[in-house]
């Protein structure tokens, strides 16, 4: 028995070869874009990008029903592969007792070919069955797979433009800074913090870049952390 392809799997081979078709498209537009004027590139861009991810997310939809059959056909293929193997037990058996001579040669032929027939039919069976299959889960790797990217449209599943890139004046991510300079060391461990600024209060060298006073032991300003010339 020949197993016919489903309603399904024509239906994802269709949407995966219009799906391809639209992917062509982009591709063969991508490389006219610097000879084309941009309104006319966008717009074929965004028609053909809208249809394409239309398209992509439809086989997921179909994919996902094919998925759920994957059971009960691997069980049907099981299932032949089991009834096959029971014929060919058989012939095997009837062979040996016909060599052996228990079987008469006229009713032993007259099986064989019967054993014969239902091991073809079986036969051709499993193997419509492995093959419709096997059919099945290359559709499904299609879809759900890794795809090649193609110029110009994301890779999400459905692809979408991001709305975080800067045509939706989203936050876009700043190319890292050049290294800073180093900073002033920090006033050694242990150093007691000083009292508020002040007279009186024993400090006495006076910062030359914000006029901070500060104790005559420092050697950078406590307040702006420049250097402190020396009296």
């Amino acid at each position: 028995m020949t197993q016919m392809p489903t309603p399904a799997t024509e239906t994802l081979d269709e949407l995966l070869a219009e799906t391809q078709r639209y992917a062509g498209y982009l591709e063969k537009l991508e490389e006219r874009r610097d000879g084309t004027p941009p309104n006319l590139y966008a717009r074929l861009h965004e028609e053909y990008e809208t249809r394409l991810a239309d398209l992509r997310l439809r086989a997921e939809v179909e994919a996902d029903a094919l998925a759920a059959g994957l059971e009960k056909d691997a069980a049907a293929v099981q299932d032949a592969e089991a009834r096959l193997a029971r014929v060919e037990e058989e012939r095997a058996e009837g062979e040996l007792r016909a060599a052996v001579g228990e079987l008469d040669p006229r009713v032993w032929a007259k099986r064989l070919n019967g054993l014969n027939a239902q091991v073809t039919s079986i036969g051709a069976e499993r193997d419509a069955l492995v093959a419709a299959l096997a059919h099945r889960r290359t559709l499904l790797e299609e879809v759900q797979g890794p795809r090649r990217p193609i110029p110009g449209v994301p890779s999400d599943r459905p692809p979408r433009v991001s709305f975080a890139s800067p045509a939706f004046g989203g936050a876009v991510q700043a190319p890292p800074s050049a290294p800073s300079a180093p900073s002033a060391p920090a006033p050694a461990a242990g150093r007691a913090t000083p009292p508020a600024e002040g007279t009186g209060n024993g400090k006495s060298r006076k910062c030359h870049d914000c006029g901070t006073l500060n104790f005559p032991t420092e050697w950078y300003c406590e307040r702006c952390g420049g250097e402190l010339a020396a009296d």
